[in-house]
């Protein structure tokens, strides 16, 4: 997910999106580019609400979720963070220092998914 596309309002659409996702069940990475510390509430919200909904299903078909933060001062705040929505959620957070890393890093992770 892009930051610039998480303007206010985007919660339906991250909701249809995420749900598009799961609807194939098959087992997938996230990653955010970037992602902002100012998203807006009533996105927040929507997600949040939308996350303890589906939990269990969720936590069965999403592997990861990876953070693209170039600067490392962010990652390691977002690392720190990490642990306690993994704590929650049950589901591995992780960052990465450029797109690229973030995507080898997916693929891994599937990778040892599929070998499990």
């Amino acid at each position: 997910m892009r930051n610039d596309v998480a303007v206010p309002g985007y919660g339906a659409q991250w909701q249809a999106e995420i749900e598009a996702v799961m609807a194939h069940g098959v087992p997938f990475v996230l990653i955010y580019l970037e992602p902002g510390d100012d998203e807006a509430h009533a996105n927040r919200k929507l997600r949040s609400l939308w996350l303890k909904t589906h939990k269990e299903a969720f936590g069965h078909l999403c592997i990861s979720l990876i953070s693209v933060l170039a600067d490392e001062a962010r990652r390691a705040h977002f690392d720190a963070m990490d642990k306690i929505g993994e704590q929650a959620s049950g589901i591995r957070y992780e960052t990465a220092a450029t797109q690229a890393e973030g995507e080898a890093l997916a693929q891994r992770r599937i990778a040892q998914f599929g070998a499990a």
